[in-house]
């Protein structure tokens, strides 16, 4: 199915009008920016609101920038710079090849970063987000100075699994299908049934008709399905990660930027009772489950960004490496700013 460039022009038009009611609903002013990095040569797209200390946001695969705007809505008093990673939402397509794909995605982290003028920041990372800045912790950590890990993060930690529509995506046989379906038009009702699937019904039934247009409308643009793909690709064979982006144990008792894992305790790829025995090699990690699937701050917004607020306040508390899930507020990992 192909969409015409006049009809690729107005879908844009239409999701871009989402976006901006999306940002009105939460009480947010949005600008737009593009950023050109030359290693790996892609645009990453920004959306940025507000003052104060910045916080980078990475949304998870498949999934818009705008996605994390009622999280970000929750945490007043920074500069929020949501990114579409390429291949996602407006920005560009991108095949996510040519080298492994964590060389790919701490490239595109730290090389934002650099373009945003940030020596160092705070990463809020969904998902895919979360797999990416956990291998930037691992491989630049002088460029994070902490990071929150919302719902599992993505191929991350052993234990993971994908859904029935991952499997089909990254099938040779049935993935061409697969992603020429997702193209099509489909009304809202098989929209949100989709959603639902990786996030969780609560959610995706929650949300506004103009959210749940940004998930959706940007897969119908011309290479955007077939990204989604490719990185799918890249991440996973059938339901299981590929084994390299799984990080060892080595690694994990490695990383020394302060962390915060907020996971949904119905989170449907990986809950935090199967995540937490990995969370507690991490030496300066937490773990707080909260009410919700995948995408908790659909469920609750105001409890999932509870113990974030404390992480970027930088408050010290008794740390534990039980990894045992505390609850919502009750912890946040230790360390000042870190800037």
């Amino acid at each position: 199915m192909r969409v015409s460039t006049g009809g690729s022009a107005r879908l844009r038009e239409r999701i871009r009008a989402a976006e901006r009611r999306v940002a009105a609903a939460y009480g947010l002013t949005m600008t737009e920016h593009t950023v050109v990095l030359g290693d790996p040569p892609v645009r990453v797209r920004v959306l940025a609101a507000g003052s104060g200390e910045p916080v980078v946001y990475v949304n998870a695969v498949s999934a818009p920038a705008m996605g994390l705007a009622p999280l970000a809505a929750q945490l007043p008093g920074y500069r929020h710079l949501l990114l579409d990673l390429p291949g996602h939402s407006l920005a560009e397509p991108y095949r996510w090849r040519d080298r492994p794909v964590r060389d790919l995605a701490v490239g595109v982290l730290t090389g934002t970063l650099e373009a945003l003028g940030l020596r160092r920041a705070a990463i809020v990372g969904s998902s895919l987000g979360g797999l990416f800045a956990l291998w930037a912790a691992i491989d630049a950590p002088a460029r994070l100075s902490r990071a929150a890990i919302v719902g599992a993060p993505a191929t991350a930690l052993p234990g993971t699994r994908g859904t029935a529509a991952m499997a089909a995506m990254t099938s040779a046989v049935r993935g061409p299908a697969a992603q020429w379906s997702m193209r099509l038009p489909w009304p809202r009702s098989v929209a949100r049934a989709a959603l639902a699937e990786a996030v969780g019904t609560g959610a995706a039934h929650g949300m506004s008709d103009d959210l749940l247009d940004l998930y959706h409308l940007p897969l119908r643009l011309p290479g955007q399905a077939a990204s989604y793909r490719a990185l799918l690709g890249r991440l996973m064979r059938g339901r299981a990660p590929r084994p390299e982006n799984v990080l060892t144990d080595t690694e994990l008792a490695g990383i020394t930027t302060p962390l915060l894992f907020v996971w949904g305790e119905q989170d449907v790829f990986c809950p935090p009772r199967a995540g937490s025995a990995s969370v507690a090699k991490i030496p300066r990690a937490r773990l707080t489950a909260v009410p919700g699937g995948h995408s908790p701050w659909l469920d609750d917004a105001g409890r999932c960004a509870a113990p974030i607020r404390s992480l970027l306040a930088g408050r010290r508390v008794t740390h534990s490496r039980s990894g045992r899930p505390g609850r919502a507020g009750g912890h946040a990992v230790p360390g000042g700013p870190g800037r």
